[in-house]
């Protein structure tokens, strides 16, 4: 398990396109920052210039499409996609539990990806809120930190959706197009279009696109409960599958 996550590792961090996306990320989100100064808009009643860095980040992952899950989408399917279509993992693949620790080790990975992109935002936010805003306040730090350790929850288990699409499809062009279709929350609009039609539940709340693009009181356990829950659910359920499916499969 450590060598394969050591070999995962050096992968990552001599990734070009992670620090292009990186970067490409931070720019764009610098640039909406100031398109938002420019045309200034208000939610719920509170000018976004106003907001503090918990209610804008709220505020920038509710749009659709959600652009944090559309790289991250990007990044998952690209770091499978890289090893298996150059039969890299051929050379370990025969060693002891090897299937499942690769799995494993990717999920890991995974995670580091989201904890730096989930980084860069905060930073471009706070860079862009500053010279555009004026405006650094972060609000009360309880809350800011169960947000960020709740989206970084809930956009790994997004990312471990992907990894889970892409072993399965082994397409490039596919995986992304379903990552992209799921980044748009399509699924959850037309669960949630359904129930408004024929069903008085509310199971699209707790689909995880739709759970990451609202708006949470995590002052209020019942959300804080709510957001861990799908995070923690989605996250188990999808890594068993991963590694289930990647323990059956064929790979000649």
């Amino acid at each position: 398990m450590i060598n394969l996550f050591k070999m995962d590792l050096h992968r990552f961090k001599n990734n070009r396109i992670m620090y292009l996306l990186l970067f490409i990320y931070a720019a764009f989100q610098i640039f909406g920052i100031f398109m938002m100064s420019q045309y200034p808009v208000e939610q719920g009643g509170i000018p976004v210039s106003a907001m503090n860095a918990s209610e804008f980040i709220q505020s920038v992952l509710s749009q659709t499409p959600s652009w944090v899950l559309m790289y991250v989408a990007v990044f998952s399917v690209y770091f499978y996609m890289s090893e298996y279509n150059t039969g890299f993992y051929k050379n370990y693949i025969s060693m002891k539990n090897a299937r499942m620790y690769s799995v494993l080790s990717k999920i890991l990975i995974l995670g580091l990806f989201v904890l730096l992109m989930l980084t860069t935002m905060v930073i471009a936010d706070l860079i862009g809120r500053s010279i555009f805003f004026g405006n650094t306040a972060i609000g009360d730090v309880g809350f800011f930190i169960k947000l960020l350790v709740g989206q970084f929850l809930l956009h790994w288990a997004f990312s471990i959706v992907v990894l889970c699409i892409a072993m399965i499809t082994k397409n490039l062009i596919a995986s992304l197009v379903i990552g992209l279709v799921l980044g748009l929350n399509v699924p959850g609009m037309i669960v949630g279009a359904v129930e408004s039609l024929i069903s008085d539940l509310n199971v699209s709340s707790y689909l995880l696109v739709n759970t990451i693009t609202s708006i949470k009181d995590l002052n209020n356990m019942g959300d804080v409960i709510h957001v861990a829950g799908v995070a923690v659910i989605f996250i188990l359920l999808f890594s068993f599958i991963a590694v289930r499916y990647k323990l059956k499969e064929d790979l000649k």
